[in-house]
């Protein structure tokens, strides 16, 4: 009796092997392009992978399925269309859920139309059978994706997110995991920050355009030194506006402008388009080949790793050895001597010596103290300026406020060096002075500080 009826043993085996292979589709919304599966596994979960980032895996069902969801292109075109629409809130997930509802009906009767083949397929793997016992094969097939669907839907459990597993850089970034467990389910509470933090941009753009340049000593060039902007729009136009107010000479980025260096944050630097004087850039450990490739593309940016000389300066920029990857990855404390020692070895080689040293790593800066009479760097987001050896020390801090982990709560402020430059009667510059702007308290307003230098060792202070 059992043997009379293995077929269908067949058949269910074979429309699980036709929906596993073939059950997938390509989800487009907007801007993002996904791959959908599924699979069969005993474990009930949902995969949401976010190359290179990572995975982020939750047991969602019943049922002994796998649902992977994909982010497999995004199409930058698509993406600067959308950020130029801005459209509502509402109307973008009036959108996707319509995407969503189209192609959720397309993928059921695709899974359906599997698991029929499927189940013919296992009976003609069995034994080459009647029409009959192919009907049979295809009707079990078909009853086994149903009772599959219907019970992955009426098990489903979106809860199960605000308790994932994370694989990859996903589990190196608690900010972000913090977001996403705060917002799954609450369009409303996130809606209510964002306005939150538009409210707060506001008010630091109006503390900005109270700025003015104080009163100071001559000079023959100023630079505006930013580090740290960890995909931070407001950053970005916080040095932009700063430097159209101080009207400088030229941008220094001692990097980590991004966060994983994906293509999707080389899209947002399309920001810089709008710098109007030469920005030079290192990347740090935070970016990748691929911000660099971006950075270098934009009209007036230059991607400085060695000598270069402009208006007269000669400049050498040194990029964190972990930016030639693709991995986020925290810097090697023990490789530290041996970069730096790298490094002096190439500055020796200079005729004179170099006038300015760029790094991203502050570790790394302050084994080179003395190596260059003015040293710009940032990484561990602490703005501060010193004297070390007889070179000036001038750490950025962060410029965007430690990034989107600063515009939820604003601990780290967002601070900028303004750098004042005369040039000797021997055409080597020195430093007049150094301004240190932070911008912390939104309710307060800002803090500037001036170091001066080679005039006299007075410092004053502006709040």
């Amino acid at each position: 009796m059992i043997k009379k009826y293995l077929f269908i043993a067949f058949a269910l085996a074979g429309s699980l092997l036709f929906m596993s292979i073939f059950g997938s589709f390509k989800l487009n919304i907007d801007a993002l392009q996904f791959r959908v599966a599924v699979q069969a596994y005993g474990g009930g979960y949902t995969e949401v992978a976010i190359p290179p980032l990572g995975t982020v895996r939750a047991k969602t069902h019943a049922t002994p399925v796998l649902i992977n969801i994909r982010l497999d292109n995004i199409d930058p075109e698509a993406l600067k269309n959308l950020l130029g629409e801005l459209p509502e809130r509402n109307e973008l997930i009036q959108r996707g859920k319509t995407a969503l509802k189209k192609a959720a009906v397309l993928f059921v009767l695709k899974l359906f139309f599997l698991a029929v083949i499927g189940g013919a397929f296992g009976v003609y793997i069995f034994r080459p059978g009647t029409p009959k016992k192919y009907a049979a094969g295809c009707l079990a097939g078909l009853l086994l994706a149903a009772s599959l669907m219907t019970g992955t839907y009426y098990s489903y459990n979106t809860e199960a997110f605000r308790n994932p597993q994370y694989q990859g850089v996903l589990r190196m970034a608690p900010w972000m995991v913090n977001l996403a467990q705060e917002t799954v389910g609450k369009l409303e509470t996130l809606s209510e920050q964002m306005k939150h933090i538009a409210s707060n941009l506001n008010t630091l753009y109006a503390r900005v355009e109270s700025l003015q340049p104080p009163d100071g000593h001559e000079f023959d060039f100023q630079i505006l030194h930013i580090s740290d902007l960890h995909n931070n729009p407001a950053g970005i136009d916080f040095a932009l506006r700063i430097a159209e107010l101080f009207k400088v000479d030229m941008i220094i980025d001692t990097g980590d402008i991004s966060d994983f260096g994906t293509p999707l944050e080389a899209v947002l630097l399309d920001r810089l388009t709008r710098v109007k004087v030469p920005y030079l850039f290192i990347a740090g450990n935070h970016d990748s080949p691929t911000i660099v490739e971006k950075m270098a593309s934009l009209p007036q940016v230059r991607v400085i790793n060695g000598l270069i000389r402009i208006n007269g300066i000669l400049f050498y920029g040194a990029p964190d050895p972990a930016s030639s990857s693709t991995s986020v990855i925290p810097p090697d404390l023990s490789a530290i001597p041996r970069f730096s020692r790298q490094i002096e070895a190439k500055l020796e080689q200079v005729p004179g010596g170099v006038d300015i040293l760029l790094l991203h790593n502050n570790r790394m800066a302050y084994s080179l103290a003395g190596k260059a009479p003015l040293i710009l760097f940032g990484h561990n987001h602490q703005l501060a300026v010193e004297q070390v050896q007889g070179s000036i020390m001038v750490d950025a801090g962060s410029t965007g406020a430690a990034g989107l982990r600063g515009l939820q709560a604003f601990k780290v402020p967002y601070s900028v060096a303004l750098l004042r430059l005369k040039q000797t009667e021997n055409g080597r510059p020195v430093t007049i002075s150094v301004d240190s702007i932070s911008v912390g308290n939104l309710e307060q307003g800002f803090t500037l500080e001036r170091e001066v230098f080679n005039q006299d060792s007075t410092s004053e202070q502006q709040q």
